[in-house]
Parts: C-alpha cells; sequence; structure tokens
C-alpha cells in the first residue's frame, strides 16, 4: 500500500488523521498562498488546497498526497488566520450576529488520479456577545492560527448561535468524511 502524506504542518489536521487511524507523514508544503485576483474566495481555498497538494506531490510522488486549505467567508469578506490576539477579537466582533461560511477544501492526488472536494458550513455568530467575553475568549483559547479565529472543538462554541454543516471535523481543519469518500 502507498504511504500517505498530508500536505500541511497543521497540529489540528494532523490529530484528526491519527484519531480516524490513518497513518500519516506530515510535509510542509512550501507553497505561497498569493490571492488570485478575479476568483471567489471559496474558489480561492479550492486553489490552495490543490496547490499545497501539487507541492508536495512534486516532492513525494510515490505516495498519496493529501492537501487542505479552510478560509472563513462573510459576504465577500475572505478571513483567515488572525495571527494575533488583536486581530483575532477584531475578526469576532466583525463577526458578532453575522452569517458566515467556513469552507474547508481537500484534495488527494494519487498518480493521474486527483480528487477535490469542498465542505462548507453555515455558522451564525451569536448577536449578543459582549466585547469583553470576545477577549476572554480569546485570551483563554489563543485561536491565533484557527482560520476566523475560534476553535469549535473547545470554548469557541460558545461564539455561535447554531451551526450548519454535513462534517463536523471539516471545521476543525480536515473534512474526514470527504476523505474516507475519496
Amino acid at each position: 500500500m502507498k504511504r500517505i502524506v498530508l500536505a500541511s504542518t497543521s497540529k489540528y489536521r494532523k490529530r484528526l488523521m491519527a484519531e480516524a487511524g490513518f497513518e500519516v507523514e506530515c510535509v510542509n508544503p512550501c507553497y505561497e498562498e498569493t490571492v488570485i485576483e478575479g476568483i471567489s474566495p471559496l474558489e480561492q481555498i479550492s486553489q490552495f488546497a490543490l496547490g499545497k497538494a501539487k507541492n508536495v506531490y512534486k516532492m513525494r510522488p510515490e505516495c498519496i498526497v493529501i492537501g487542505s486549505d479552510q478560509g472563513l467567508v462573510e459576504g465577500e469578506m475572505w478571513l483567515g488566520k488572525p495571527g494575533s490576539v488583536e486581530a483575532a477579537c477584531a475578526q469576532l466582533k466583525r463577526l458578532r450576529g453575522k452569517t458566515a461560511i467556513l469552507a474547508t477544501s481537500v484534495v488527494v492526488i494519487s498518480g493521474d488520479n486527483v480528487q477535490h472536494e469542498q465542505n462548507r458550513a453555515e455558522l451564525h455568530f451569536r448577536e449578543n456577545i459582549s466585547d469583553e467575553s470576545i477577549e476572554r475568549y480569546v485570551k483563554s483559547d489563543m485561536p491565533l492560527d484557527c482560520a476566523g479565529s475560534f476553535k469549535i472543538e473547545s470554548r469557541g462554541v460558545r461564539l455561535f448561535s447554531s451551526i450548519m454543516c454535513d462534517d463536523p471535523t471539516a471545521i476543525q481543519g480536515l473534512p474526514m468524511m470527504a476523505l474516507n469518500r475519496m
């Protein structure tokens, strides 16, 4: 059987793969996420997943390579990883009372076979959450490396009034149901 390589250094994706019983090697995709003008944020997320998988496949063509990318889209605004406490708080304050789409794309490359799926979760952010509650949440959960500034598997669930999603693992970074189909 071919070795499975995850084109990612994400501890969240690695954990999801391990919890599902997959033995994977994680390889940094060394992929520059440059926004392409003229395509939607949802398509951009798919292109980033494909780019990551292709970069690693060039290095490891004998393997099955899995690439993934995730982004939160509110209207036409794409919100990625905040990187700082201040940016995370600003993102969450902007999202208060709004509905956003968390898109998680996954690509599997094996030989000439390239498969792709994108999971879209509809997230309804609570309206009645104070600035102080947001700031406390960010400082306690530190979601600075998470698209949209939350960790759904942790305290971040408090930020939402409802979530509509076919695959809850997609919210954590890798749509395992789609991956299993592939």
